[in-house]
């Protein structure tokens, strides 16, 4: 059935070339519109990205460089504390280990005057046996104080050295000894991890004494009161013989 009126063919519609035509041309003379490129946002956000980055790593390495020095800080008061402590504690135990070689050597002493007395033999190998206790006592005190740092200070016949020693006399220099050197040593002195915690009180040996002279008119008067004429004459002005003369009445 069709719905055109009866008697009137229908006719196929046909596309105008000239439209078409014109329409495409007017479509090729406009410009094309740029729209923004999605490359250029990223490379943005790149560029934003590596800057937060840049500061985040600043950051990290500040905190690490915070936190090392922290660390160190904490690490050493800890070792300033120990070595306080360390010092208070041996510096209270010094009079116990002086009196511990106080006692050694009395015993030692005591030890050699009574093995010269056969007398006294029961006596004497009493005295060695506490001699023997006395230094094992000491030296176990001083291996315990040495684990710790303790370190006593060489000054015996060593060169005085202002910084480990304390001068309290000065004496001639003796046989073998020279200028400037500990004669005696009075106390101990101690180091503590290499740091003075009592010097060594000493006694230093100075210039050696120079010998006396003779002077010369002393010799000569003495040549001429003994061997220069007779002795009597020589005690008695008035004798005859004598050079001087008698005083006047």
């Amino acid at each position: 059935m069709n719905d055109s009126p009866q008697g009137e063919p229908t006719e196929p519609l046909v596309e105008d070339p000239g439209a078409n035509g014109a329409a495409d041309g007017d479509s090729a003379g406009l410009p094309e519109t740029e729209e923004p490129s999605g490359v250029e946002e990223l490379q943005d956000r790149i560029a934003v990205l590596s800057h937060e980055l840049t500061d985040a790593k600043d950051l990290a390495r500040r905190a690490q460089a915070d936190l090392a020095n922290v660390r160190r800080r904490a690490r050493n008061e800890r070792a300033e504390f120990r070595s306080r402590a360390t010092e208070e504690v041996c510096s209270a135990l010094l009079p116990v280990l002086d009196d511990l070689h106080r006692a050694a050597l009395e015993v030692d002493r005591t030890t050699e005057r009574w093995d010269g007395d056969g007398g006294h033999e029961a006596a004497g190998n009493v005295v060695r046996g506490l001699s023997e206790g006395i230094h094992l006592v000491l030296r176990r005190f001083q291996d315990t104080l040495k684990r710790q740092g303790l370190l006593e200070i060489e000054a015996d016949g060593a060169a005085f050295d202002p910084r480990v020693h304390e001068a309290v006399q000065e004496i001639p220099a003796g046989p073998g000894q020279r200028e400037g050197e500990v004669a005696e040593v009075l106390r101990r002195g101690y180091l503590l991890d290499g740091r003075v915690i009592r010097p060594a009180t000493v006694i230093v040996a100075g210039a050696p004494p120079e010998p006396a002279e003779v002077p010369e008119d002393s010799e000569e008067d003495g040549k001429d009161a003994n061997g220069g004429g007779d002795d009597e004459s020589a005690r008695d002005p008035a004798a005859p013989g004598s050079a001087a003369e008698p005083l006047p009445a």
